[in-house]
């Protein structure tokens, strides 16, 4: 709400950071809300009863690990070849089908880990990619301020995930609402990252 109209009247400098913040902010809405709720997705949807937690430990493990590996193996070169920004929304795109997968697919454990590891694509560029994008699109000299407010895209998203988005959750009969809500705002993400400028 704060950025948008801000995005009319601001410096073309200025615009590109903002652009920026709207873009990360969708992700973390969907992210934080996967890292909370998938737990209630593992027990009523998939009926795992006590063996849930081991089994949404095993899943964050996969996430983990394709996000630890990815980067140095596939991201820096294709963020090489077709820049920064468009590298990124692909990931995010991939990541939003993650998470649909989890909805059409992920009837069993197998599937659902697969679909997670497909997630943990879109993971792997929210941890190495968007701070580097963003240093590039602000003043080197306020580079402590710009961090400031770029944590805020993370921080306050958390935010609406922890409260605002609980609250759909546990109001909803059905609990796959929580991978709804992941690849809806994923999307989301990956669209607005299109208005974000490609620097190779």
């Amino acid at each position: 709400i704060v950025v948008l109209p801000n995005l009319t009247k601001s410096s073309t400098k200025s615009n590109e950071f903002q652009k920026v913040l709207l873009a990360h902010s969708f992700t973390w809405i969907g992210v934080q809300t996967m890292f909370i709720y998938a737990f209630f997705y593992l027990t009523e949807v998939l009926q795992l009863g006590e063996s849930a937690g081991k089994i949404n430990s095993i899943a964050f493990f996969i996430l983990s690990l394709v996000s630890a590996v990815l980067p140095v193996l596939v991201l820096n070169g294709f963020a090489k070849k077709i820049g920064m920004v468009k590298t990124h929304l692909i990931c995010i795109f991939i990541m939003a089908l993650g998470y649909a997968g989890i909805i059409f697919f992920g009837t069993t454990v197998i599937m659902y880990y697969i679909m997670i590891a497909v997630a943990g694509i879109g993971w792997a560029s929210v941890v190495s990619l968007p701070f580097a994008i963003m240093s590039e699109k602000v003043d080197q000299r306020k580079m402590g301020l710009y961090m400031g407010i770029f944590n805020l895209a993370v921080v306050l998203p958390q935010l609406v995930a922890s409260f605002k988005m609980g609250e759909i959750v546990n109001a909803a009969p059905d609990k796959s609402v929580v991978f709804v809500i992941a690849a809806v705002t994923l999307a989301i993400s990956g669209a607005l990252w299109l208005f974000v400028k490609n620097d190779k």
